[in-house]
């Protein structure tokens, strides 16, 4: 049987009605996409932040954090 636990409470998702099972598929679907959201994210920023450094070392320019020489 499958369960879904809601407040530290789990409930049988067989005994659900069908709208109450769609919500729990709503929900599931929604957990996915955010999750996939957030990888995106954080590959645009991963990205982004390589391409800074790129530009900052072609012109010559010290990272900020960089220990003076």
């Amino acid at each position: 049987m499958t369960t879904v636990t809601i407040d530290d409470k789990e409930y049988e998702l067989e005994t659900m009605t069908e709208e109450q099972q769609n919500i729990v598929t709503l929900l599931q679907q929604n957990s996915v996409i955010l999750n996939q959201l957030n990888h995106q994210m954080s590959c645009v920023q991963a990205v982004g932040n390589m391409k800074t450094k790129e530009l900052r070392e072609s012109l010559g320019i010290e990272e900020p954090d960089a220990p003076v020489k």
